[in-house]
């Protein structure tokens, strides 16, 4: 493979991605302080990360600590990216959080992503994200090569916004990045273990089994905690409502079916 090898898009070279992403780190460079980088260790942050270095910007690069990543994708920023910064965040460790204060996440109520992804970029930093817009349609109407971030205000900079996930590998290959060992397993997207987006937690928790114990502690100390009692409305905790056992609650969340002869009125969200 070439540096000049064309894309499968009105012929575009690798180079010229590029340059046009250099160019642009280049151009929007914040003058008062480094870049931000946002760093999770996947693909599209590799990529990000050497496009940075090419570019000579100044960046300093964080990683947010879920406590459910894959522990091979933990080690593998440990040992090829050692200059990145471990956050940690304020509330602690995820299950400790979900069993006592919080409940199980849910894709109507993702809570985990807020406290454990989303809430520690400081005000008043310019960051690098890896966003592109071939994710999902939300990512592609949402964000643009550069966003006002939702809840800093500050610029959010993206360099490889308009990159296909072919562009992403023909990138890492030409320029010889290493990448997480997950993706040699046929993952596609490498996220936290029990992600309630995903559509394969039951073979994460095959491929993981310490964690799938742990979600299921979580969940048992959960029922036990709520199982009887009432929500904010004064109704039945809808966990006791509509199961018999931790265990079924369980299967229900795993399965991302409807909740049984549910009436749209309760989302399965409200556990404190």
């Amino acid at each position: 493979m070439t540096e000049q090898m064309k894309l499968d898009r009105c012929g575009v070279t690798l180079d010229e991605l590029e340059r046009a992403a250099v160019l642009c780190l280049q151009t929007f460079a914040p003058t008062d302080a480094p870049y931000y980088g946002c760093f999770s260790g996947g693909k599209d942050s590799v990529v990000i990360k050497e496009l940075a270095r090419r570019s000579g910007v100044a960046v300093d690069w964080h990683y947010n600590v879920t406590t459910i990543d894959p522990p091979e994708l933990c080690k593998f920023i440990k040992r090829e990216h050692p200059d990145v910064s471990w956050e940690h965040s304020p509330h602690g460790n995820f299950f400790s959080r979900m069993s006592t204060v919080k409940g199980f996440p849910t894709r109507r109520n993702r809570w985990c992503c807020e406290e454990y992804k989303e809430t520690r970029t400081p005000a008043g930093r310019r960051m690098i994200l890896g966003i592109r817009a071939a994710e999902s349609p939300r990512r592609r109407n949402a964000w643009k090569q550069v966003t006002a971030h939702k809840r800093t205000g500050e610029w959010a900079i993206n360099p490889i916004i308009s990159w296909t996930d072919d562009d992403v590998w023909a990138y890492i290959r030409s320029r010889e990045i290493a990448y997480c060992s997950l993706y040699d397993e046929g993952f596609k997207r490498l996220g936290c273990i029990g992600c309630p987006m995903s559509s394969r937690r039951r073979e994460d928790f095959a491929r993981w089994p310490r964690f799938a114990r742990l979600w299921e502690k979580s969940f048992k100390a959960i029922w036990e905690r709520r199982v009887g009692s009432n929500q904010r409305d004064g109704r039945e905790w809808f966990g006791s409502a509509k199961f018999d056992t931790w265990q079924e609650m369980f299967e229900w969340w795993i399965s991302n079916d409807p909740l049984p002869t549910e009436d749209d009125e309760c989302d399965g969200l409200p556990l404190v």
